[in-house]
């Protein structure tokens, strides 16, 4: 059984169809890329995964369970999370309380427990700091604790956000499109990254990336998106060779080019 797997779901948007029968799944600990032009329906499919979206057709199922019925937090709560194309730190709060605030997700501390103060809403709290404090050290952000999250560099609100998403202990991490605006050495390190996250969480990863390098030397399989639909899925070597996916990239040559180049060297009559 797939940790992951999405059946046939298809999201309409008035007359729009967003993503169209897709489905693609994920094992335990794989690391997965999921391709495509832009408007393919990438995010869109991560909205429908993560409950921002129902969809109007198909089934999404956790460890064999449906959770189409479940809202964003009810669904991080059963072990899925996410970042987010453009990135969304909490502004105001600090780097540590930006990962505070997804640690209680698995807080067991009740709302009895916070209003007076309980000695478990203690300890809770010291649990959390101390889970928070471990994650921000992993990814080298301990020193910059009180800072604000927006006063971080680029490549450091990336990996907070990772953090922070990593605080909700999931089973499944969807990232979509972690290297948008990094240089060449931040891609290498967000790669090594990434599969250190892998490596030590646990967690299967689906990732959504333009940066073709990236994708290639990363992913275990791929699963191309155009037009809402499911065109190509295999390894990074049978997608790149894949035809479909070479058209749905490259566009297919005009039909006047084709015709000059089939003139070239023609002697005139």
């Amino acid at each position: 059984m797939p940790l992951l797997e999405l059946e046939n779901c298809t999201k309409v948007f008035g007359g729009l169809k967003a993503v169209s029968g897709v489905s693609l799944a994920l094992d335990e600990r794989e690391l997965v890329g999921l391709i495509g032009p832009n408007g393919a329906g990438k995010t869109t499919a991560f909205n429908l995964t993560t409950g921002v979206y129902d969809p109007t057709e198909g089934d999404i199922r956790l460890a064999g369970q449906s959770i189409v019925p479940y809202s964003p937090d009810q669904v991080a709560a059963r072990g899925i999370a996410r970042t987010f194309q453009n990135i969304r730190l909490f502004p105001n709060l600090s780097v540590l309380d930006n990962v505070r605030v997804a640690c209680q997700v698995r807080s067991r501390a009740s709302f009895f427990d916070s209003m007076f103060r309980t000695g478990r809403h203690y300890r809770t709290e010291e649990q959390v700091a101390e889970h928070a404090r471990r994650l921000l050290a992993l990814f080298g952000l301990e020193a910059h604790e009180d800072w604000k999250a927006t006063s971080l560099p680029y490549g450091e609100q990336r990996r907070l956000e990772i953090a922070r998403a990593l605080a909700t202990e999931p089973q499944v991490l969807l990232l979509d499109e972690p290297a948008a605006g990094m240089n060449p050495q931040e891609k290498e390190e967000l790669r090594d990254l990434i599969r250190r996250v892998r490596d030590e969480f646990g967690v299967a990863i689906l990732l959504i990336e333009h940066d073709m390098q990236l994708v290639m030397g990363l992913c275990e399989r791929l699963y191309v998106l155009d037009y809402g639909e499911i065109i190509a899925h295999g390894s990074p070597a049978e997608v790149r060779s894949n035809p479909k996916v070479i058209e749905a990239y490259l566009g297919e040559p005009e039909p006047a080019a084709e015709a000059s180049h089939e003139s070239e060297g023609q002697a005139p009559s």
